[in-house]
């Protein structure tokens, strides 16, 4: 008889061949071949998370070889959702030829496909799906895209407080959050997920012991409070501007340095962890909300135009630590250890 096959199983090897390509090419780009004292040839590799590894042959033919080995043997060895999250993202330093990008004919653009997808099957409550639709249609975006986009927020706080809090009330607080949507008729819902995603959520789903369907819609009403908090707590901070910032700043410990609380509110400075506690109090939001606000703020800031003869100037792709931030401002000691010991 021939064994049934895993699906489960089948979409992991199909989600861990999409990014093995941009894996291998980023790893393997910067291997390097050396001559040994002895007259053998060393290749040698960096894996994140693993370090440098080397392997050593009579010829370089066959020092890549055993290269080639030891990093499939790395990357196969673990299931997918075990990667670390350097594997799951690799970092490319190379460029792309824009001259050359743009002299390549498009023609073929019309022939290119969707990202491949997968599809889970969710229960939701009528009231819910009337909800994002109605968010879809304010954000001028189709239900699939908004539904799959806070599903997958949704999920990726969960496996993030995974780590440090109780995984049953880490379920039951998502619980919570959908069933506030009861009582309500139902109603079957098609998610189409990346198959990473989709990989991740099934085996999680699999450990907890809970159906992929319940758990899709636990994720994916989470990530709808996660979203109406964030709305939420924006337009209550919208109130801190201007003049507002200045006994905002006094009040959490500032003093009259206003400008470092503009930073943390604009999340272009990393706010210590005294500062960010004070002004969850103040809005009454938790402190992780805030950081997502902070991060969201970082990320969607507006890039400003330079006109200059003599090359432009640099804008920061990361945030500022608060040291730095404080160290800049070039303040008497005193004033400096104290603005510091807020993050001690």
């Amino acid at each position: 008889m021939k064994p049934a096959q895993d699906p489960v199983d089948v979409a992991e090897g199909r989600a861990m061949l999409i990014h093995l390509t941009d894996l291998y090419f980023g790893i393997l780009k910067d291997a390097e071949l050396e001559t040994a004292e002895d007259g053998s040839i060393a290749c040698s590799f960096e894996l994140p998370r693993v370090g440098r590894r080397t392997q050593t042959a009579p010829t370089a033919r066959e020092a890549i070889r055993a290269v080639l080995l030891e990093l499939s043997d790395a990357l196969t060895k673990t299931s997918l959702v075990d990667w670390p999250e350097e594997w799951r993202r690799p970092k490319r330093s190379y460029r792309v030829d824009k001259t050359a990008a743009k002299a390549a004919p498009d023609k073929g653009d019309k022939f290119q496909s969707k990202a491949r997808q997968m599809t889970i099957g969710v229960t939701l409550p009528t009231n819910l799906k009337s909800s994002l639709q109605s968010g879809a249609q304010e954000q001028s975006k189709s239900f699939a895209d908004v539904a799959r986009h806070l599903v997958s927020i949704g999920f990726e706080d969960y496996d993030e407080r995974s780590y440090a809090e109780n995984s049953a009330e880490l379920i039951r607080s998502l619980s919570r959050d959908a069933q506030r949507w009861f009582p309500s008729d139902t109603e079957q819902v098609m998610l189409r997920l990346e198959p990473s995603l989709t990989v991740r959520m099934r085996s999680a789903a699999k450990e907890l012991r809970k159906s992929a369907s319940e758990f899709g819609a636990m994720c994916l009403s989470h990530g709808f409070s996660m979203h109406s908090e964030l709305v939420a707590l924006e337009k209550r901070l919208a109130s801190v501007k201007g003049a507002a910032v200045r006994p905002l700043a006094k009040e959490l410990g500032l003093g009259t340095r206003a400008s470092l609380l503009s930073g943390v509110l604009a999340g272009t400075i990393r706010a210590p962890r005294l500062v960010i506690g004070r002004l969850a109090s103040k809005f009454e939001a938790s402190e992780a909300r805030l950081g997502d606000l902070f991060r969201h703020s970082f990320e969607s800031r507006p890039v400003p135009s330079f006109k200059a003869e003599n090359g432009k100037p640099e804008v920061s792709n990361t945030v500022t630590s608060w040291e730095q931030a404080v160290r800049s401002l070039n303040l008497p000691k005193d004033e400096t250890d104290a603005l510091l010991s807020l993050d001690a």
